[in-house]
C-alpha cells in the first residue's frame, strides 16, 4: 500500500445494506484507483453479526483492492450517551493507532452520527473532515416526536451536527435544499449535492430476475406489484403503508403488495392483516443483494415510505436510487428530498402529501398512467433519468477529486 491512508468512519454494521450498497460500494470503486490505503471502521450490531470465518473471509477480500477492515462493537439502549460516548472512546483509540502505522491524513464519516464523531476525534487529530450523506438526523427524530427537543441527546447531537456543516471540510448531502442551508449559516466546506446513489452496473432489470421473484409469489403477469423495501416506525410509516395498499388495492385492478423489512415479521404480517387479505401481501426480510435485486425486476412499483415532515426536505432515500435505476415508477410524499420533484417533472412517479387512506382520483390516475406506459420504453427511460440523478459514479468522480 502506497500513500497516506484515509479512514473510513462507519457507525453501521458491515452487513447492513446502507454500508453495502453504499460507502462500501464507492469505496471498492475509488480505492483501486487511487494509490491510498483506506481503513475501514465498522460498529457491528447483534441483528447483522457475522461469524469469526465470514469476517475473515471478507477482510481478506477487502485486503486485496486496497481496504483494511475492523469491526468493533457497537453499544446502544440505556444510558445511550454514556454508551455512544465508550464508542467514540473505542474508535478513538483505533484511529490513533492507525494514524501513526497508515499515516492517516483524512477521515471519510458516512451520515451524521458517524460525521460527528469523526469531527470531533479528526481536529483531535489533525485530519480533514469529509462527510458523506449530511443529514440533520436529530431535527428528524425530533419533527417525528421520537425524541424531545428539550432533552440532552437532542440538544447534543443538534449541536454537534450543525457544528460539523459549518466546520468539516468536505460536505457531501443529499440535496441542494440543505446545500443552501449550509451556505446561509457560513459553512466553511467545500459542500457537494451528492444525492445517495447505486452502482448502475449492479442494480438493473433482468427479465430472468423478474420471472424468478414473481413465481416465488405466486403471480401472473396481469397483477401489479407493489414494492416497499424498508423499516416501519421512527423515521418511516407504519400503519399507514398498509393503509395506502389498501386503498390502492380498492381502485387498481390486480394490485400485489410485496414488502422487505428488518421488522419482526409476525408484527407486520399482523399490521398487515387489518387492511388486507394473506392472498394479496407477501412479507420478507434477511434478502441476499441478488435476491433484493430480483425483487426490484419482479416489481412494478416502489414505494418510498417517509413521512413529510420540515426537516425531510434533507433526505435522500436510498430505495428511491434502487427503484429507479431498475426503471421502477415510485410512490413518495411531498417535501422529501428532491424526489417529489423528480417524480413530477420528469413523469417518474407519483407524489402524495401524505399515506393512509387516499380519496383523490388524479393520484390513481397517474399510478394506472404509469403502469400502463410500454413496460420495456418505460424501464429504459425511468433508468436513464435515475442514472443522472442517483449514479454512483457522480460520487466515485468527487472522492476521486478530493482524495488525489
Amino acid at each position: 500500500m502506497k500513500g497516506r491512508g484515509v479512514l473510513v468512519f462507519i457507525y453501521n454494521s458491515f452487513a447492513d445494506p446502507l454500508v453495502q450498497n453504499l460507502m462500501l460500494s464507492y469505496v471498492k470503486s475509488v480505492a483501486p484507483k487511487i494509490e491510498r490505503p483506506f481503513i475501514l471502521l465498522t460498529f457491528e450490531q447483534r441483528r447483522f453479526r457475522l461469524s469469526t470465518q465470514e469476517v475473515q473471509k471478507h477482510q481478506s477480500a477487502l485486503k486485496a483492492v486496497n481496504i483494511v477492515w475492523q469491526p468493533i462493537t457497537y453499544h446502544s439502549g440505556k444510558l445511550i450517551l454514556l454508551k455512544k460516548a465508550y464508542d467514540l472512546f473505542r474508535a478513538t483509540l483505533c484511529i490513533i493507532y492507525w494514524k501513526f502505522r497508515y499515516h492517516l491524513d483524512s477521515i471519510f464519516c458516512f451520515a451524521n452520527v458517524a460525521g460527528s464523531m469523526g469531527y470531533l476525534i479528526g481536529r483531535m487529530l489533525g485530519l480533514r473532515v469529509m462527510v458523506y450523506s449530511y443529514e440533520p438526523h436529530s431535527d428528524f427524530m425530533a419533527d417525528l416526536g421520537v425524541w424531545s427537543r428539550r432533552s440532552l441527546k437532542f440538544r447534543l447531537f443538534h449541536y454537534l451536527e450543525w457544528k460539523v456543516g459549518e466546520n468539516a471540510d468536505v460536505i457531501m448531502t443529499g440535496t441542494q435544499h440543505m446545500v443552501d442551508e449550509l451556505k446561509q449559516r457560513g459553512s466553511k466546506a467545500k459542500l457537494y449535492r451528492a444525492p445517495t446513489a447505486v452502482d448502475p452496473n449492479l442494480f438493473q432489470f433482468s427479465a430472468s430476475d423478474r420471472k424468478k421473484a414473481r413465481q416465488l409469489w405466486k403471480v401472473n403477469d396481469g397483477q401489479k406489484v407493489f414494492l416497499y423495501v424498508g423499516k416501519f416506525g421512527d423515521l418511516y410509516y407504519t400503519h399507514q403503508i398498509p393503509k395506502l395498499f389498501a386503498s390502492i388495492q380498492s381502485k387498481i385492478e390486480r394490485a400485489y403488495f410485496v414488502t422487505v423489512t428488518s421488522n419482526d415479521h409476525e408484527e407486520i404480517d399482523s399490521l398487515f392483516s387489518r387492511y388486507l387479505k394473506p392472498e394479496n401481501y407477501f412479507i420478507t426480510g434477511g434478502l441476499t443483494y441478488d435476491e433484493l435485486r430480483s425483487y426490484l425486476s419482479g416489481a412494478d412499483f416502489g414505494i418510498s415510505g417517509v413521512p413529510p415532515t420540515p426537516s425531510q426536505k434533507y433526505r435522500s432515500p436510498t430505495k428511491v436510487a434502487e427503484y429507479m435505476l431498475h426503471g421502477l415508477p415510485y410512490i413518495t410524499t411531498r417535501g422529501v428530498s428532491e424526489d417529489d420533484a423528480y417524480a413530477e417533472l420528469t413523469n417518474v412517479g407519483v407524489v402524495v402529501n401524505c399515506f393512509g387512506t387516499i380519496d383523490d382520483p388524479s393520484f390513481y390516475k397517474k399510478i394506472k398512467s404509469l403502469i400502463d406506459e410500454e413496460p420495456k420504453h418505460k424501464r429504459q427511460r425511468i433508468r436513464s433519468i435515475g442514472v443522472k440523478y442517483r449514479s454512483m459514479s457522480r460520487i466515485d468522480n468527487i472522492l476521486i477529486e478530493e482524495l488525489t
